[in-house]
């Protein structure tokens, strides 16, 4: 089952967790923000909505994202983070002291905190990049996962770039526009799809004991994606409206065929047992289908849906999906600690109960429904958000019983000692 996962080069457990803990803190600010900010969505550029987006985009999968590489990258490639605990501080602490200036300024309109927001996060990001892009390029093999992680890397270095730009925009120096569709598609093709492919290539078969996913898949797709972007790019800036739609419908085609992939590897499983992550992660492969389509449906008949495409994009698609990986990687790295430090009575299946994950889990699909209602009434944003809010907090309570675990095992290795 762990084959090619490497034991002894994983940071401390406390460094993903605190990660983990911070994102479900930010999914509860988010739901409140909601409540205020929710009856007045119109565009999806209004400054409230860009604030939102980003409490989300870097409150939420961006500690996922950040938690989830410092522990899963050295265990995958078998190459750690230097100076990983100081590393890990820095990033924390100018992540979120750059995101709280960030949404501040969007949601109050000041520039000052804009700037000073946007200086920090562009710091953060290009930090972490260049950091990460060294460890992958650290190690012995350079195989199509280590690739793949590079690629995105790279994606999000590109990414954070053009939304530094964008931001520039905001002011009358560029076009923020033009600048932030590229930081768009850079950040969600490149940085978060490539991302989630290269993880799922190793966490699909390792958790859910399937066949592995093609090769060609795994050598050629992130290829094929990154050189989209750029064409992307070029032809944003150039403003050649009819090669970038094509360009935008071959993308979305990349982010059907790897869903239509999972769906069908998850299907062939060997333990077709039923499993709540899989619930979700098809209901989030699903939802990227229909996301695309109309993605797809927007580029070629002009219609102005991207609200909707956002939402679907964030809560149908990547939202359950990270849910979905994160009740597979917290007890499997809960577990990795506790017999790493020579603790081995616990079992993964008790880190965290599956009446709890079934709780939080039913309450975002309720909470979802409700969302989807939004465009007859805006009220049903709120009762969404509401609903949202609980199953946050229920997400952040089933994280942190995974470290009360830990704890508790710990401290009997301590007594027995």
């Amino acid at each position: 089952m762990f084959q090619g996962l490497s034991l002894e080069q994983a940071p401390p457990y406390t460094i993903p967790v605190k990660f983990y803990l911070t994102a479900s803190l930010y999914l509860m600010i988010l739901s409140i923000a909601a409540l205020f900010y929710g009856l007045h969505i119109s565009s999806r550029f209004d400054y409230e909505v860009i604030g939102l987006t980003h409490i989300f985009t870097l409150g939420f999968i961006t500690h996922i994202m950040f938690g989830s590489l410092f522990q899963m990258l050295p265990v995958m490639l078998s190459t750690a983070y230097t100076n990983i605990t100081r590393n890990a501080k820095i990033i924390y602490l100018f992540l979120n002291i750059g995101l709280f200036s960030f949404v501040l300024g969007f949601f109050t309109n000041t520039v000052p905190f804009l700037y000073l927001g946007g200086t920090l996060l562009t710091g953060t990001f290009v930090y972490f990049s260049l950091r990460s892009l060294k460890t992958v390029f650290s190690g012995e093999a350079l195989n199509a996962l280590t690739q793949n992680f590079a690629a995105s890397f790279v994606a999000l270095f590109i990414a954070v770039i053009f939304g530094l730009s964008a931001l520039l925009g905001h002011f009358g120096w560029l076009d923020s526009i033009k600048y932030g569709n590229i930081h768009i598609a850079f950040m969600l093709f490149g940085w978060v799809f490539i991302l989630i492919m290269s993880v799922s290539y190793k966490i699909i078969p390792m958790f859910f004991v399937s066949k592995e996913f093609p090769l060609i898949l795994q050598k050629k797709l992130y290829i094929v994606v990154l050189v989209l972007l750029f064409l992307f790019a070029y032809t944003q800036i150039k403003e050649q409206n009819i090669i970038l739609s094509t360009i935008k419908i071959l993308l979305s085609f990349c982010v059907i065929l790897f869903a239509l992939f999972s769906i069908k590897i998850l299907r062939q499983r060997k333990r077709a047992r039923k499993d709540i992550s899989i619930t979700l992660w098809y209901f989030a492969m699903t939802s990227s289908i229909l996301a695309t389509l109309l993605f797809i449906t927007a580029t070629l008949f002009h219609v102005n849906i991207y609200i909707y495409i956002g939402f679907l994009v964030f809560f149908g698609s990547i939202y359950p999906l990270i849910n979905a990986m994160l009740y597979k990687i917290v007890p499997f790295l809960t577990w990795f600690h506790l017999s790493s430090n020579m603790v081995f009575e616990a079992e993964m299946g008790n880190v965290i109960s599956k009446k709890n994950i079934s709780y939080q889990v039913n309450l975002y699909f309720l909470s979802f429904f409700f969302a989807l209602f939004s465009p007859l009434s805006h009220y049903f944003i709120i009762i969404a958000a509401i609903i949202f809010l609980i199953s946050a907090i229920l997400l952040f309570k089933n994280i942190l019983g995974a470290l009360q675990y830990y704890n508790k095992y710990i401290k009997k290795k301590v007594v027995f000692e």
